[in-house]
C-alpha cells in the first residue's frame, strides 16, 4: 500500500472515531451538521455510477458511527440499582430523599446547601439517606459537570447513596419504585398526586427549613 494511502487510511479512521464522539457528546446538533453535509455533497458530487461506491461506503460509516454512539449514551443513561450503603449500620434506619424536592426547602432557587443540612440532620440521627436527583438538577445549579459521584461528595456520602435520574424521565417514578420495593419513606413536600395509585402505602415525611435547620413531620 501506497505512503499516501495508509495516510489517508489513518485521516478517515480519526475522522470517523471524532464523529462518533461528537454524536456521544452532541448527539442531535451533529446528526443535524451530518445530514446537511450529505445534501452539500450530494449536489457537488451526484450519485453516478462512478460514485455510488464512496456513497455507500460514507453512508455506511455515518450509520456505523450514530449506532455505535446511541449504544454508548443508552447504556450511560441505564439507571442505575441503588445498592445499600457500605457505611450504613446494620439495624439503621433508611430513607429516600427527593432531592431536587429539598433544594427548594429554603429559597425559591435551588441550593445544595439545604440538601446538605438535611443529610447531615438525619446521618446525625443515624438515618441513612438514598438521594434521588432529576436530571435536570445540574442546569438548575448551572453546573451542568455535577456528575453522581459530584453529587455524592458535595452531599457528603458514599457515591451508591445517590442517583441522578436518565435525562428525559420523571423522578417520581424511580423514587416512588424504589421506596416500595424497598418498604422506605420518602422525605419531600411533593404529594405525588400525579402518582397516587403508585405512592399508595408509602410513607410521605414532609419538611421545611427554620432558621437554617430542617424541622421533619412524621419521621
Amino acid at each position: 500500500m501506497a505512503p499516501d494511502h495508509i495516510i489517508a487510511a489513518i485521516l478517515l479512521g480519526l475522522a470517523f472515531i471524532g464523529h462518533i464522539a461528537c454524536l456521544i457528546r452532541y448527539f442531535w446538533v451533529t446528526l443535524g451538521v451530518t445530514a446537511i453535509t450529505f445534501a452539500y455533497f450530494s449536489v457537488v458530487i451526484p450519485i453516478n455510477v462512478q460514485t455510488i461506491l464512496y456513497w455507500v461506503m460514507a453512508m455506511i460509516a455515518a450509520v456505523a458511527a450514530i449506532t455505535l454512539a446511541s449504544l454508548y449514551r443508552q447504556r450511560r443513561t441505564k439507571p442505575k440499582r441503588i445498592r445499600k450503603s457500605t457505611n450504613a449500620k446494620p439495624n439503621g434506619r433508611r430513607i429516600v430523599i427527593d432531592g431536587t424536592n429539598v433544594m427548594y426547602w429554603d429559597d425559591d432557587t435551588p441550593l445544595l446547601d439545604t440538601l446538605r443540612t438535611v443529610v447531615d440532620y438525619l446521618a446525625q440521627r443515624e438515618i441513612t439517606p438514598i438521594v434521588f436527583l432529576d436530571a435536570s438538577s445540574r442546569h438548575h445549579l448551572k453546573d451542568t459537570s455535577l456528575t453522581e459521584r459530584g453529587f455524592a461528595r458535595a452531599l457528603g456520602i458514599p457515591r451508591q447513596q445517590v442517583m441522578v435520574c436518565p435525562a428525559g424521565t420523571e423522578a417520581d417514578i424511580f423514587i416512588l419504585k424504589f421506596a416500595k420495593r424497598e418498604g422506605l419513606p420518602i422525605l419531600s413536600n411533593d404529594r405525588f398526586g400525579d402518582r397516587a395509585k403508585l405512592a399508595k402505602g408509602i410513607k410521605i415525611v414532609k419538611g421545611v427549613m427554620a432558621a437554617g435547620r430542617p424541622i421533619l413531620d412524621g419521621l
